[in-house]
C-alpha cells in the first residue's frame, strides 16, 4: 500500500492511501492534530511488523471512516494505539534525548500491567530505538516536502539498508 501525504498549507494536508489492488481513499486533514499521530502509527507498525493495526487494516480494505467510528477490531490494534499515544507524547515534545529506550519500553509495559493487560510481545527497547529513527526520518522528509507536493510512504516499509541499496 502507498500512503501519500500532500502538504496543502501549513495547517492542512491530504491523507491518501492507494491499496495494492488499486483502490484508493483520500481525506483532507488538519495537520496539527493528526499528522504526527499518523506518522507515529507508521513508524510503530512498520518497525514492529504489525498487520492488524491502523495501516494494516486500511491495506486490507477497511475504510478510514470505519476505523475512526468503530472500536478497534483486534487486540493488536488496541495495543498499538496505546503504544502510539505514549511515543507521540515523547515525539511531540522532541524529548528523545532524555528518554532511555529500555526505561521507556518498561514504562509502557508497566502501563499495560497496571490495567491488568499483557504488554505486546513486540514491545522492546530495540523497537523504541527503531521507531525513533524511523519517525525522525519521515518527519525530516515531511519538513522537506514543498507545498502541493506529496511525501510517499510504502507499507510494508523497506528497511533503511534496503532503501539505500535501491538508491545506489
Amino acid at each position: 500500500m502507498l500512503i501519500r501525504l500532500t502538504r496543502l498549507t501549513n495547517d492542512r494536508h491530504r491523507f491518501e492511501i492507494v491499496r495494492d489492488d488499486g483502490t484508493r481513499e483520500a481525506h483532507e486533514m488538519e495537520t496539527r492534530s493528526t499528522l504526527l499521530h499518523d506518522l507515529v502509527h507508521y513508524a510503530v507498525e512498520t518497525e514492529a511488523g504489525l498487520r492488524a493495526s491502523f495501516y494494516g487494516r486500511l491495506a486490507s480494505g477497511a475504510t478510514y471512516e470505519a476505523l475512526m467510528t468503530g472500536p478497534a477490531a483486534s487486540p493488536e490494534a488496541m495495543q498499538t494505539e496505546s503504544v502510539v499515544v505514549r511515543v507521540q507524547g515523547i515525539a511531540k515534545n522532541d524529548s528523545w534525548r532524555s528518554v532511555d529506550p529500555e526505561d521507556f519500553a518498561a514504562a509502557i509495559a508497566a502501563g499495560f500491567r497496571a490495567l491488568e493487560q499483557e504488554p505486546p510481545a513486540w514491545l522492546s527497547a530495540d523497537l523504541i530505538v527503531r521507531v525513533r529513527d524511523r519517525l525522525r526520518h519521515v518527519l525530516g522528509q515531511w519538513r522537506a516536502t514543498p507545498f502541493h507536493q506529496a511525501l510517499e510512504l510504502e507499507l510494508p516499509a523497506r528497511r533503511a539498508a534496503e532503501s539505500r541499496r535501491c538508491l545506489q
